[in-house]
């Protein structure tokens, strides 16, 4: 009777879990296939599966002149991995001169992360607008990557992590003459699942950015959501189903990436979440 019962239960949770990965994966999948309907097809979100399966989204995508898709998926590619390897530098680097000592500018700089977090990106966006032009920087790529490179959740991330490392190892370093730099250096080669975990989370926002580079970047260098944003577009003169194929390829990189390092974005997580 109680191995039936634990049976029992063993396929209630199954069938739960089931439900609740359909329910998770359902928008997915009705964005993949929807890249094969027609307008009339997507305006009825209950329908899952297309009438006749064709490709000819995707073909509209990577031909279609007046859609720069290529384009803007290298660009959002090129400035969301710069940005993210710069902010894990910056942040890292940040957070470890906070944990070494205590002192009122450090302080100040918890208290700047947290300002960072807290306040609307659009409460700085003039002000952001006003640095890159005095910088000269307006229009390129930098001018998205510059401002993002500085991240309050990194640096308060970041503090957690170096936390967790015994002071004697960092002691061990500085007995051996190593330099400031250099005892960073050999303390990060500890933390590389949070340096891996914390590089997929600002790669992704960075993805995802549509302010900054709607307000900093020229036409020429489009990033994929001001991609997006021209695709849907009320006159309808490209098809849904162009814009749901741009969206597949949007969500693509973050599966990989996610996929590939999800070992070390459990680790890291586990330990900041726990401790």
């Amino acid at each position: 009777m109680k191995n039936y019962r634990n049976s029992y239960q063993g396929w209630f949770v199954y069938l739960v879990l089931l439900f609740v990965l359909f329910w998770f994966s359902y928008p997915y999948l009705w964005m993949l296939l929807s890249t094969a309907k027609t307008n009339q097809e997507i305006y009825q979100p209950t329908r899952l599966f297309p009438e006749r399966l064709e490709l000819s989204s995707f073909y509209i995508l990577f031909t279609e002149e007046n859609i720069p898709f290529v384009k803007a998926f290298l660009s959002s590619f090129l400035i969301a991995l710069v940005q993210a390897v710069l902010s894990v530098v910056i942040t890292a680097l940040a957070a470890y001169s906070v944990t070494q000592k205590k002192s009122f500018y450090n302080v100040l700089l918890i208290l700047l992360s947290i300002a960072v977090i807290v306040l609307p990106r659009q409460m700085i966006s003039i002000s952001i607008f006003e640095w890159i032009n005095t910088l000269g920087l307006h229009g390129g790529y930098f001018a998205v990557i510059l401002p993002g490179t500085v991240s309050g959740i990194g640096i308060l991330f970041f503090i957690q992590i170096f936390k967790k490392i015994p002071r004697e190892y960092i002691e061990i370093t500085r007995i051996e003459g190593a330099s400031g730099i250099r005892s960073f250096i050999t303390i990060t080669k500890m933390i590389i699942p949070a340096l891996l975990t914390y590089g997929i989370l600002h790669f992704i926002l960075a993805w995802n950015e549509h302010l900054l580079p709607l307000l900093l970047l020229d036409e020429q260098n489009r990033t994929l959501p001001l991609i997006l944003t021209m695709l849907n577009d009320p006159s309808q003169r490209i098809p849904q189903s162009v814009v749901m194929a741009a969206s597949v390829f949007t969500v693509f990189p973050v599966f990989i990436l996610f996929a590939l390092m999800y070992r070390q974005f459990r680790s890291a997580m586990s330990d900041v979440l726990i401790h």
